[in-house]
């Protein structure tokens, strides 16, 4: 039997942290990759705080929705969730996967009838086993059946599957089949509810969509098909495919397929799902091919150069949007390989004016620009901010755009947004959270007028969501100081003892302090919301004597496990704190952010080698701030620096042209002419290696 104890072990917790950073799905991970390392940064004290609540009756914070474009033109709902209602629900999630992988029944179907939201084995760091093999495995079982005589096909959607999922139904299956205790179950749906309610109203249904967490309580439920047609399938002939709520029919005959879903059908309403007719159809199969989707195909047949990949996917996605209906994972995946230029703008825009939901490729798109965003891309940026309608992509697109705009551009969004906000405050209509925040940055960012009382209310009446992503920002940008202490302090103060507000904001706060290394106006410790002191502690900007010791040697040893016994405030002087603090911050980003950890190794790199070389005149001359100066690889001094220390300087070279290589730093490749762009996760491997063959030669030589 589990019970609240299951779900609130620090070691339950803790793997649900992990789970959170390791979910391959990017589009929800974008709204809190901050938060994530932020939070990451003392998550053993963190997590024991978290752990007192769950088990004294967690009181989750107030979710936010967002509303994501469709294909159709409609919208797909998605459930903001704060840093630690996303843990309580995978912890949740977590011993609901252990319940269901310990049911041979439910385990034995795993790639042979059952394909999505597969659980992963209990020693991988990943929640799921990797969706491209299960869908392969599903394309291929359909492709098995068709050869072996099942010819008739039909398939079985449900309309919004996740939104219609029953809490009562929910809470009645987890208690008689997955061994959840009655206060474990209750306790579950009642969080579940409470996200899931509208303007206070508890809707009685519905799971939230976006948090990787989701898959398996939608597992509940969909297992009740699996089933429901083992059972039938005992005196009909037919085999059965679901990959999460997309069902397979195949069948030798026509007749037995609609019998089976007319079963299927009756079976939907029993559990309060709803099939989507319009979807329905059985047919018979002609060309097997064309029945599946091969994602395993490549793009290209034949290796080419970029210029000549980029021209036949912009041809090839001219001719993909001619078919009806379009192959929109094809033309997502041949846009990362797109050109920008005039011809490529146009082709760009209308994509995604014919379908919003390309509205994350197009975004990209614009984000590698690597000139000042031309008139198209800005005017169709700024169409989308007048259109009520388009705020999920308006949102994105200023997020893309900001910093490339011209000076008469970046005027004119900025009062565009102050406009909008002032709009909003008599009749409000921003419903989409980035789209306000970026607003309010463009505010910040572009306006010269002081950021006064009046704006500043447009921030502190905004949800929990806006006012972290606000602050994140306004660091990024470098212009956080525009802000007012006051604002600041407001932001990382207690809450009030009746209620408990998100964890996000003072971790935002907390954020600015511990990269800044200012802690004037901090307020008095007591007055510090808990998470915040956390991180404040575990960095040593407050409560440490000048004279206690360096936890450089710790943060190394949690990056690259290698125990060290340096003494750093003696070798790095008066650069020690400035190393020490950057570096809490980059293994905060290790597991969440490689292109922000990147750009701040880059950074000790820089102030390490200026310590380094005037303490080793023979490795020659070094000025701080100019570390792109001295590794290069035609360099005089470069070359003393590398026969003495190859391998520190391989690792400070290859990090700084990684750093050159993102769009954080430019947006074009000023060595290879390229564009940039994130980090992609398979560098991981080598930059621990190269760190850690670079700090050991550092530690010997120094």
């Amino acid at each position: 039997m589990y019970t609240i104890n299951n779900v609130a072990k620090q070691s339950n917790l803790a793997l649900a942290y992990t789970h959170l950073l390791t979910n391959p799905e990017s589009t929800y991970k974008n709204f809190f990759r901050e938060t994530y390392s932020i939070y990451g940064m003392a998550s053993e004290k963190n997590i024991a705080l978290l752990q007192k609540r769950v088990k004294a009756g967690y009181i989750p914070t107030q979710s936010i929705r967002v509303f994501m474009p469709k294909a159709n033109g409609l919208n797909r709902m998605y459930t903001l969730l704060s840093i630690e209602d996303q843990i309580v629900y995978q912890a949740y999630a977590n011993i609901l996967a252990k319940s269901l992988t310990s049911i041979p029944e439910i385990t034995k179907r795993y790639k042979k009838s059952v394909f999505g939201n597969l659980c992963a084995s209990s020693d991988s760091e990943f929640f799921y086993q990797n969706w491209q093999d299960s869908y392969k495995a599903y394309s291929k079982s359909i492709i098995k059946a068709f050869q072996k005589g099942y010819k008739y096909i039909a398939s079985f959607d449900l309309t919004a599957c996740y939104d219609s999922i029953n809490h009562n139904l929910l809470r009645t299956i987890l208690k008689d089949k997955f061994r959840f205790s009655d206060n474990c179950a209750q306790s579950f749906t009642a969080l579940i509810e409470q996200w899931e309610s509208a303007d206070g109203l508890e809707l009685g249904a519905g799971i939230p969509q976006g948090p990787q967490a989701s898959g398996i309580v939608a597992e509940v439920v969909l297992q009740e098909y699996d089933a429901y047609i083992e059972a039938l399938q005992k005196t009909m002939n037919f085999v059965y495919y679901r990959y999460v709520d997309d069902i397979r029919i195949m069948a030798p005959d026509e007749d037995t397929v609609k019998w089976v879903l007319f079963l299927l059908d009756k079976k939907s309403k029993e559990l309060g799902l709803f099939p989507q007719s319009s979807k329905i159809s059985v047919h018979e199969i002609t060309d097997i091919d064309k029945e599946i989707k091969r994602i395993s195909k490549p793009l290209f047949e034949d290796e080419f150069d970029d210029k000549k990949k980029s021209q036949i996917a912009t041809e090839t996605i001219r001719k993909l949007l001619k078919e009806e209906p379009a192959d929109l994972t094809s033309i997502r995946r041949y846009f990362q390989c797109v050109t920008q230029n005039t011809k490529t703008n146009a082709l760009a825009i209308s994509a995604v004016k014919k379908y919003p939901n390309l509205i994350h490729s197009f975004a990209y798109y614009v984000q590698r620009y690597p000139r000042k965003i031309p008139p198209k891309i800005s005017d169709y940026t700024y169409e989308c901010c007048l259109d009520k309608t388009q705020q999920f992509s308006a949102g994105i697109l200023l997020e893309s755009v900001k910093g490339k705009l011209n000076a008469a551009d970046a005027s004119k969004f900025s009062d565009l947004a102050i406009k909008l906000l002032k709009q909003d405050r008599k009749t409000p209509f921003i419903v989409d959270c980035r789209f306000k925040a970026q607003l309010l940055a463009f505010i910040l960012k572009y306006d010269t007028a002081n950021f006064g009382k009046r704006r500043i209310s447009f921030v502190t009446k905004s949800n929990w969501w806006v006012k972290s992503s606000f602050i994140h920002t306004a660091e990024k940008d470098g212009c956080i100081a525009k802000l007012s202490q006051a604002v600041l302090v407001d932001f990382i103060k207690k809450t009030d003892a009746s209620k408990y507000d998100s964890a996000d904001l003072p971790l935002a706060v907390a954020n600015h302090y511990l990269l800044s290394g200012n802690v004037h106006g901090l307020p008095a410790l007591p007055e510090v919301a808990p998470i915040a002191q956390n991180a404040l502690k575990e960095s040593g900007i407050i409560l440490r004597s000048r004279y206690s010791s360096s936890q450089i040697n710790k943060y190394l040893f949690e990056l690259i496990q290698t125990q060290y016994n340096v003494s750093w405030k003696k070798l790095l002087g008066k650069e020690h704190d400035q190393v020490e603090r950057t570096l809490f911050t980059a293994v905060g980003y290790w597991k969440t952010d490689l292109t922000a950890f990147v750009n701040l190794w880059d950074t000790i790199d820089d102030r390490i080698c200026s310590v380094l070389t005037n303490a080793h005149p023979e490795l020659g001359g070094y000025n701080l701030g100019k570390i792109g100066g001295v590794f290069k690889r035609q360099n005089t001094n470069g070359s003393v620096f590398r026969l003495h220390m190859p391998k520190f300087y391989t690792m400070c070279l290859e990090i700084h042209e990684l750093r050159l290589s993102t769009h954080l730093s430019h947006s074009e490749n000023r060595l290879t002419h390229t564009y940039t762009g994130p980090i992609q996760s398979n560098k991981r491997k080598p930059i621990h290696k190269m760190i850690k063959e670079g700090i050991d030669e550092l530690v010997l030589y120094w």
